[in-house]
Parts: C-alpha cells; structure tokens; sequence
C-alpha cells in the first residue's frame, strides 16, 4: 500500500466557519468534532481514527490514493493499521497547518444541527478560523458520535470518490467496496445534500454518485 496522505481539499474544506463551543458533554457533536481536531494536533493518531467513522476514513483513503480494491476491503474488514493511521493523520496536520498558518486545534467549533439521513441521525457541526464564513463538519451516530470524512468532504470529493467507484474489479474485494459505497458513500452524501449549503451543482453531481453506487 502507498503512503497514504491527505489533499489540500481536505485543509480547504475545514479553513472557514465560525462560533465556539461551550457546555458540550464529551459525547456531544461538537465536543467529537473538537477532541477529533485535539487529538490531530497533538499527535494521538490513535484517538484520532477513533473520533471518525472509521469506514468513511477508508473510503476517502481509498478514493484518494487509488488505492487496490484488496487493500481497500481488507481495511474495512480489519480496520485501518496504525502505521496508516499515522501516516494519514500527520500529513493531514502539517498539511492544515502550512494551508492555514495555524494549528488545527484552533478551529473554533460552532453549534450542531441535526440530520437525518440514511435511516441515521447526523449532525452538521460549524466549524472555522473566520467569523463571516462557514462550513460544517458532520458526524454521525454509528456506535455513538463520529466525524464522517466522506460527508465532511463531500463537495472536494465526489468526483474522485465517482472514478473510484468506476475503477473497481467485478470480485469479491470489489463487491466489498461497492459494498461500502452503499452503507457508507449514500448516507453521508444525503446528508450533505440535506444539510444544504453547497448549492445546486453540489447537489446534481452527488445525486449521480448516489445512483451510480447503486443509492
């Protein structure tokens, strides 16, 4: 498997937003959504795979580094390994810091609004560095509150998450992703069609990543 790093889009879609956070439990949103951008700076690869909704982070690896559909599955099947995880989250840090001039852990992280996508509950959190301007990190509830990369990113990466989709082999490693495309890649997509935001065109080209994952 190549080194696995994270594109400028990545840094672009989190550098704008608003608002700060207060009286969050440790469970809430906005709370996961901090501690996940904490545990980046700080270097706890570990915690921070753990913040996100780990076959999401697959997928956006995956679509990202072209990577082989065996790599791919045996990643959702097994997790992602922490010599992955590392490299991953630490070119995402340096590569937030150089884009941003700051470190991650001073995003300020806003209120939540709640979604409901997928036959799941979500949430768009308000992210940001800047009071006039502002995006959404979502996370989602699988086994409690995760970030969601696939829906975080949704509008940098539908077009490469589309040319991964079409890339996969007809055998049982792809049948996995494709697989995941449809629990993973459709629910996170309605979720940031939803929350809106994005626009017309955003909307278009996910309705047809949805339809040709099968959503």
């Amino acid at each position: 498997m190549k080194r696995l790093t994270p594109s400028v889009l990545i840094v672009a879609v989190v550098v704008a937003g608003c608002g700060s956070s207060g009286g969050d439990t440790d469970s809430s949103p906005p709370a996961v959504v901090a501690a996940w951008a904490e545990a980046v700076e700080v270097r706890d690869f570990e915690a921070a795979t753990d913040a996100v909704f780990e076959p999401s982070l697959v997928i956006v690896m995956a679509a990202e580094n072209s990577l082989p559909a065996a790599d791919t599955a045996a990643m959702l099947d097994d997790g992602v390994t922490s010599a992955a995880a590392a490299a991953y989250w630490s070119s995402f840090r340096e590569g937030f810091e150089a884009f941003a001039g700051r470190p991650i852990s001073t995003i300020n992280v806003g209120a939540a609004t709640d979604i409901e996508a997928g036959d799941e509950e979500w949430a768009a959190v308000t992210i940001g560095v800047q009071a006039d301007a502002s995006t959404a990190a979502f996370t989602r509830s699988a086994d409690g509150w995760a970030v969601d990369l696939v829906a975080t990113l949704a509008p940098g990466f539908v077009e490469p998450l589309g040319k991964y989709l079409a890339s996969l082999p007809d055998d049982d490693d792809g049948a996995t992703v494709r697989d995941a495309y449809t629990t993973v890649v459709v629910p996170a997509m309605w979720a940031a069609i939803d929350a809106g935001g994005h626009g017309d065109e955003f909307a278009r080209r996910a309705l047809a990543l949805i339809e040709a994952s099968g959503g």
